[in-house]
C-alpha cells in the first residue's frame, strides 16, 4: 500500500502533510490549464482518496471548478466515460497595478491568471502637489475596478510604480533620504520624498500597497508579456520623459542591497541628463514653431520631425541614442545579459533610435547582444506592478503555515 507523502517526499505530522499536499495541488492547478483527477494524483504524488479530498477542499474554497475537457482529435479520444476536468478559478481574486508619473496616473486590474480586465488613465499636471497626485491614482484604481465590475473586497493585491522610489529590504524610500554622492541628482516626483506614498495609497484603497521603482516594474512587465518573454537575463533601458534602467537576472528583478541596482542614470559621466535636456529643448522648439502643446510630448515631436529628415532633430536623436547605448554597455559588461530591451516612449522611434543605439553598443561590448524594442506601450509600469502584486498573492496562496 502506498503512503501519501509531501511534495518533497517527507512524511510525519498529518495536519502539516495535508497542508503541504493542498499547496502542491493548488500549485498544480496554477501551472496547468486544467487537470483530471488522475493528472492531479500524478503531479502531487498521492493516493486516489487523498487526491479526491484535496480536490473537494479546493472546490469548496472556490479556488477550483469543473470545466470542459480540452479539445482533442476524435481519433485520439479514449473509449468509455470521459474524465472530468478541473481548472483554477482565475476570477477567485484580482490584483491592481498602478503607475504614478509626472503626466499621468494609470491603473490596471487583472485576474489571478494575469488576464487584463480594465485600464483607466488620467492626465496630470506635472506641477500637481503630491497628495493630489496620490488621490488621482486612488481614483484611477477605483475607476478601473468599476469598469471591470469588481468590488473592492475582491481585490487581493495592489502594487504601484513610482518615479524615483526604491524598494529596499526595510521599506520604500527615496535615495535622497540617505547619504548619497554630492554629484548625484536622482529624480523623484514633486513632494514624494515628503509623504508616505505606500501609506497614503493603502489608506485610500483599503488594501496594503507595495511601492516599487517604475523602471524596474516596466522591465518585469516586458519579461511577463512583452518583447523579453523568451529571455531570462535582461537589461531594460527606459527612455521617456527621463532615462533609466533595470536588470532582470534569471527572470527576477535585481534590486541590489538598497534597491538601487541599475540606477546608472544618476552617474554624471554618462551624460544622460544633458542629452535628455537637449531632446526636450528641441521638442519645445518644435512645439513653439507649430503652436502644439509640448508638455509630455517633447520626444514624440522630435521623433516625428526626424522621420521627416529634419537634420537638427536627427542629430539630437542620434546623440541621445548613443548616450543611452553607453549606459547600456556599462550594464551589459557587468551582467552579460541575453538581450537589451529599449522601452519607454522613445522606443516608438523605431529604427531612428534603435540603429544608432545598436551601432554604439557594438563598439563598447565584448560580444554581440540582441537589442529589441518594447511591445508594451504606456501600460508597462502598471502591468509590472500588477505582476508584482500577483506574485505576492500567489506566494500567499501557496504558503504553508508551520512548514
Amino acid at each position: 500500500m502506498s503512503q501519501d507523502r509531501a511534495p518533497d517526499g517527507r512524511t510525519g505530522d498529518s495536519s502539516l502533510l495535508r497542508r503541504l499536499n493542498l499547496s502542491a495541488a493548488l500549485g498544480a492547478f496554477l501551472a496547468a490549464e486544467s487537470l483530471t483527477l488522475r493528472e492531479l494524483r500524478a503531479v502531487v504524488g498521492v493516493s486516489r482518496p487523498t487526491a479526491e479530498d484535496l480536490l473537494a477542499e479546493l472546490l469548496t474554497e472556490g479556488r477550483v471548478e469543473e470545466t470542459s475537457a480540452p479539445r482533442t482529435p476524435s481519433s485520439t479520444r479514449a473509449a468509455g466515460r470521459p474524465a472530468r476536468h478541473f481548472r483554477f478559478r482565475a476570477e477567485s481574486g484580482y490584483v491592481a497595478g498602478l503607475d504614478i508619473g509626472a503626466h499621468k496616473a494609470l491603473a490596471v486590474v487583472t485576474d489571478l491568471r494575469g488576464n487584463l480586465l480594465a485600464t483607466h488613465r488620467v492626465s496630470l499636471d506635472p506641477a500637481l502637489p503630491a497628495p493630489d497626485r496620490v488621490r488621482a491614482a486612488i481614483d484611477a484604481a477605483r475607476a478601473s475596478w468599476s469598469q471591470a465590475r469588481i468590488a473592492a473586497s475582491d481585490i487581493t493585491g495592489v502594487a504601484c510604480g513610482v518615479t524615483g522610489a526604491l524598494r529596499a529590504g526595510e521599506g520604500v524610500h527615496d535615495v535622497r533620504e540617505g547619504p548619497v554622492g554630492s554629484a548625484l541628482a536622482p529624480y523623484s516626483l514633486p513632494g514624494f520624498t515628503e509623504i508616505d506614498v505606500a501609506g497614503e495609497l493603502s489608506a485610500g484603497l483599503g488594501r496594503p500597497v507595495a511601492v516599487a521603482n517604475d523602471v524596474k516594474l516596466a522591465a518585469l512587465a516586458e519579461h511577463w508579456k512583452g518583447a523579453a518573454r523568451d529571455y531570462r537575463d535582461i537589461v531594460y533601458m527606459f527612455a521617456g520623459h527621463r532615462a533609466g534602467a533595470g536588470v532582470l537576472i534569471d527572470g527576477q528583478v535585481h534590486q541590489g542591497r538598497h534597491g538601487a541596482a541599475g540606477e546608472i542614470g544618476v552617474f554624471p559621466a554618462l551624460g544622460w541628463a544633458p542629452a535628455m535636456e537637449r531632446l526636450h529643448a528641441r521638442g519645445r522648439e518644435l512645439a513653439a514653431e507649430t503652436a502644439v502643446l509640448a508638455s509630455g510630448r517633447e520626444g514624440e515631436l522630435v521623433i516625428a520631425s526626424a522621420a521627416r529628415q529634419d537634420p537638427e532633430s536627427l542629430d539630437v536623436l542620434i546623440e541621445f541614442a548613443e548616450v543611452l547605448a553607453r549606459g547600456a554597455a556599462v550594464l551589459a559588461l557587468a551582467v552579460d545579459p541575453e538581450v537589451i530591451v529599449l522601452g519607454g516612449g522613445m522606443s516608438r522611434g523605431g529604427a531612428i533610435i534603435a540603429e544608432p543605439f545598436r551601432r554604439e553598443l557594438a563598439k563598447l561590448t565584448l560580444v554581440p547582444i540582441d537589442v529589441v524594442s518594447s511591445t508594451m506601450g504606456a501600460d508597462s509600469v502598471a502591468l509590472g506592478a500588477a505582476r508584482m502584486a500577483l506574485d505576492t498573492v500567489v506566494a500567499e496562496l501557496l504558503a504553508v503555515p508551520g512548514s
